[in-house]
């Protein structure tokens, strides 16, 4: 568990910095290459941290988890899935969805903590699910969102079936990498 809790601080430390008044400061000390090379280590870092803590966890009960929630899981991610597709790629959604991976992750980390009733599963969705949250109130406050143009709507298709061609993927394996298979 100590090593999911160390992984979730730094992953999320690191991913403050972007909305940080000192990120300008750190990109022109250090040049945008390094800055970004160093953010992708230390995210990285964090994440391998993530899975590898949550892999070592011990099932600690905190409650029973909702009858429904595994249902709102499987009918809520592919959602998830193509909104976090949609934040890196070309597409119309982006003109109405102001941040879709954050949205993104906000719909996965709360229908996972609906389906799952256990120590490790809250630190790590409620972890991800406040961090999106808090992020999308800075990005929104901040004035960081930039205004999308408009693409082709073939975009939108290409956005939507890579999303369910990736939850498919994760459907797939989602024993395998997380250990409970569905």
């Amino acid at each position: 568990m100590t090593l999911l809790i160390i992984g979730t601080i730094i992953f999320f430390a690191i991913h403050l910095v972007p909305s940080a008044p000192f990120k300008e400061t750190l990109v022109a000390s250090l040049g945008a290459n390094r800055y970004k090379a160093i953010f992708s280590l230390i995210s990285l870092l964090g994440l391998g941290l993530i899975i590898y803590g949550f892999s070592l966890s011990h099932f600690v009960p905190l409650w029973e988890p909702l009858a429904w929630g595994r249902t709102l899981a499987f009918s809520t991610m592919p959602l998830a899935v193509i909104m976090m597709c949609a934040a890196d790629m070309p597409n119309n959604i982006k003109r109405f969805v102001r941040h879709p991976m954050l949205i993104g992750l906000i719909l996965w980390s709360g229908t996972h903590l609906a389906a799952n009733g256990d120590l490790a599963s809250t630190i790590l969705f409620l972890s991800f699910g406040l961090f999106a949250l808090l992020d999308l109130v800075l990005v929104t406050v901040g004035g960081r969102y930039k205004a999308k143009e408009a693409v082709s709507f073939l975009w939108d298709l290409a956005v939507v079936a890579a999303g369910l061609i990736l939850y498919g993927v994760f459907i797939y394996f989602h024993g395998g990498i997380t250990g409970m298979p569905l």
